[in-house]
């Protein structure tokens, strides 16, 4: 399980998401949770599948097809909606940990406890088969232990891998598809997994005797000689033959139990503005550590300590096989070649965490696009050497790759021009975006227009840039590119365009003209109009339908729902002298946090240095949301350039170009990047 990340959905219909499961090429799961009542999975189509009608439609069959089941051994599908932009299905998620969980943590179940596993499992399976339907995905995680049963999570509702698919996992029956012998086998192989730690079947030997022959006859690689679900429950006595947990079992899944319970909200709504992301941000990592670490005292040194025990030389369980790293991130390698020179005078512009969170990458006025791992305090990579000041930087999201736009020349003009570039850095493989360009000229020639500004949309499906196409053009300067294909899917609005953030997948909003625009993303249509915007700076609130503007001197957070002010900030000292420019606007919901920062000109800037801005007057606000508290009131120096949130640090720019890593609790510095 993982926090959410800014770009996830709060909600799906009535339930609050509180973190992510796992995901595959289709949906997404959320442990979602009401009012008074249990949690939830909540499994949702991912928003680029949303439109392709083959696989909206099959998700809706699956889903269809999966209501109506149930009982104690299966999960049943408890809410869910077809008809939205994005469908979800919610299902069945009681307090306790998953199998895959448990065993990573604690290591092999105790062998009194496998019979009533198989037992329990094969009657889901049972029952799924007699409603002549497959699970199609079973695994030790879609398994849920409560302190008297075991059931079947996510029955059907992903679609299984085929047998060439080279996402197959141990699990899978080596025909792949989704038919009742393949469930046959998968449970075979949890089971093996369950007795053994060892992933798939290789555990066969460390079953009991009574266990070993029913689960081989079910490994058989002919599907056709394979028992089926019913045969299984006859063979293991059927169900008056169930077994209540041993003790020592019940005791770690009520532990976890209580641990989950605790950690869910008494309520669903959101939480008040300001709240520090306290609430958010124990959610995330209570659940985290109660679901998978958290589950309670172990059942015997020599549980922990045997082979797939998953256990550090000291006896404790290793983060990473506890599940709280969540396999391969971007810190596992970079296809760049080594910086050629070491960083001597940083001189920071901006500051963008990756969407692991791991790396930050930090634009710099002297030494170009470099990537950091900020934790180690040493440079990972440096795509690029230069780029010749500041312009919009971004990572995709959900993803290692990062989008930042440099000056290159034109020998058919006398300025230089701004494009972007998509950086993938575990591949090495770079990707130029022009935007919106004009025609070439009647001689041949080609003039390039800049790239002002550029969003990624939170699925990182889409890209939205804008492009400066000169004073009074009434030509269209927004384009959004497909991600996937590189082909642009639609062109909008006209003139100047400075500022553009998607909200979700399908609105885009704007800065023009002294408002912001809501549009819809394809066909460009003004949904809404927000006016009286005194800055082009404005920046859209993460997971929320919120943005946070300038109006005179304040700092407005406006809410999209009912088109209301939800909170304001006063901007003191802020008088927007035609000398000021704003040079960083952003929130964290999570941490409760808004920052705004701004700078006085001292000069005239150097026309072939335009990026750095230590060398102006620079001063920082940073609010507490809920309070409405300005915690650098007494220091404005402290954050006065760009700064990224994390739930660990805020990386700030400072005034001398270097990076400061804050704690984002009691705002003191802990370390410097330079």
């Amino acid at each position: 399980m993982r926090p959410l990340n800014p770009y996830d959905p709060p909600a799906a219909g009535p339930y609050r998401l509180l973190a992510r499961f796992d995901e595959d090429t289709y949906t997404r799961a959320y442990l979602g949770a009401e009012p008074g009542r249990s949690p939830v999975r909540v499994r949702i189509l991912r928003s680029g599948h949303a439109t392709d009608s083959t696989t909206r439609a099959d998700f809706l069959r699956r889903v269809e097809s999966a209501s109506g089941l149930g009982g104690p051994y299966v999960a049943a599908v408890v809410g869910s909606d077809l008809d939205s932009p994005v469908p979800w299905a919610a299902t069945e998620r009681p307090f306790g940990p998953d199998l895959g969980g448990l065993v990573r943590a604690h290591g092999p179940l105790p062998i009194a406890a496998l019979h009533s596993l198989a037992l329990a499992t094969a009657q889901g399976l049972a029952a799924l088969h007699s409603a002549q339907h497959a699970h199609g995905t079973l695994t030790p995680e879609n398994i849920l232990l409560t302190s008297d049963r075991a059931l079947l999570a996510d029955p059907g509702l992903i679609p299984p891998v085929e047998v060439h698919d080279t996402a197959r996992n141990v699990f899978d029956p080596p025909e792949g598809g989704s038919a009742p012998a393949g469930d046959v086998f998968a449970w075979a192989a949890v089971l093996c997994f369950a007795a053994s730690g060892v992933e798939g079947p290789g555990g066969l030997d460390r079953l009991p005797l009574q266990l070993r022959g029913v689960v081989d006859a079910c490994l058989r690689e002919n599907a056709d000689l394979r028992p089926s679900a019913v045969d299984l429950v006859s063979m293991l006595g059927g169900a008056a033959s169930a077994a209540p947990w041993p003790p020592e079992l019940v005791s770690v899944i009520e532990t976890s139990a209580a641990a989950m319970r605790s950690a869910l909200p008494a309520e669903s709504a959101a939480p008040a503005p300001g709240s520090r992301g306290r609430f958010l941000a124990f959610t995330a990592g209570a659940l985290a550590l109660t679901l998978i670490s958290g589950i309670g005292a172990a059942w015997g040194l020599d549980l922990l300590a045997s082979p797939g025990g998953n256990t550090a030389d000291d006896g404790s369980v290793a983060e990473e096989e506890a599940g709280l790293t969540d396999g391969a991130a971007c810190l596992d390698g970079s296809a760049f070649p080594e910086p050629s020179e070491p960083i001597t005078d940083l001189d920071a512009m901006q500051v963008e965490f990756s969407p692991d969170g791991d790396l930050l990458a930090i634009g710099s006025f002297n030494h170009g696009l470099t990537i950091w791992d900020w934790r180690a305090g040493e440079e990972f990579a440096r795509p690029v050497e230069e780029l010749n000041g500041i312009g919009p930087l971004a990572f995709v999201p959900d993803s290692c790759m990062i989008a930042a736009s440099s000056l290159q020349e034109n020998e058919d003009q006398e300025y230089r021009y701004r494009l972007t570039t998509i950086y993938d850095l575990p591949s090495g493989e770079t990707t130029d975006h022009l935007g919106v360009q004009p025609d070439p000229r009647p001689d041949g020639s080609q003039e390039y227009w800049s790239v002002m500004d550029l969003a990624f949309s939170p699925e990182g499906r889409l890209m939205a840039s804008s492009n400066h196409t000169g004073a009074g053009s009434n030509t269209a300067s927004v384009q959004v590119i497909d991600l996937e294909s590189g082909e642009p899917i639609a062109t909008l609005g006209e003139g100047f365009i400075p500022e553009v953030a998607f909200l979700d997948e399908t609105r885009l909003a704007v800065y023009t003209r002294s408002t912001i625009e809501i549009w819809d993303v394809e066909s460009g249509e003004v949904l809404q109009t927000i006016r009286n915007i005194t800055k082009l700076n404005f920046a859209v609130v993460p997971g929320q339908n919120q943005i946070l503007f300038v109006r005179n001197d304040q700092l407005v957070l406006h809410d999209l729902d009912d088109n209301t002010v939800a909170a304001t900030f006063s901007l003191d000292g802020y008088t927007d002298d035609p000398d000021e420019y704003v040079n960083h606007l952003g929130v964290d919901p999570g941490l409760g946090l808004v920052h705004f920062s701004w700078s006085l000109s001292t000069g005239n800037p150097d026309p072939e240095n335009p990026g750095t801005d230590r060398r102006n007057e620079t001063y920082g606000y940073l609010w507490d949301i809920e309070t409405g508290e300005n915690l650098l009131a007494e220091d404005d120096g402290f954050m006065p350039r760009p700064v990224a949130f994390h739930p660990e640090v805020i990386a700030a720019v400072n005034q001398d170009g270097n990076v400061n890593l804050i704690d984002p609790d009691t705002l003191e510095i802990i370390d410097v990047i330079q």
